[in-house]
């Protein structure tokens, strides 16, 4: 199943970014904030996470059906309360594409870490987190 299709990622309301600048992107109302009137923590994460996810599902196409991802770690920096719409964008950290698809086809498994950047509706850094993939292919 896609990240984006998962039950919890459609109940938050998280969906793909309306503008091309950005992959995925978590409208600001009142089921996503937090006591001081904020995106609560988990909703950013949540976002982020499942950035990581699609991420991962748009630059291993060719082989995504035969992928097992398991999230094996992540580290998260919060720079700012959500007070906006948030909007995600990912990258690979210290490898490639090609380097990882090759260990892919080669070893059937490879760990990397993807990074994701949230942003408010003025393009501030609200949160920066890196997801370590362990991921395998199927036999």
């Amino acid at each position: 199943m896609k990240a984006i299709m998962l039950p919890f990622t459609k109940k938050i309301g998280i969906k793909h970014s309306q503008s091309r600048e950005y992959l995925l992107q978590l409208d600001f109302n009142e089921n996503v904030t937090n006591h001081i009137g904020t995106t609560h923590a988990s909703a950013s994460y949540a976002l982020a996470e499942t950035t990581s996810g699609v991420f991962l599902e748009i630059n291993f196409a060719e082989i995504a059906e035969r992928t097992i991802p398991i999230l094996r770690a992540s580290t998260v920096k919060y720079k700012k309360g959500g007070e906006s719409a948030l909007f995600s964008n990912a990258k690979l950290v210290g490898t490639n594409i090609a380097e990882v698809t090759n260990l892919l086809l080669t070893k059937k498994k490879a760990m990397f870490v993807i990074h994701v950047k949230l942003y408010n509706e003025n393009k501030e850094v609200v949160m920066m987190a890196d997801f370590e993939w362990f991921v395998t292919l199927k036999p």
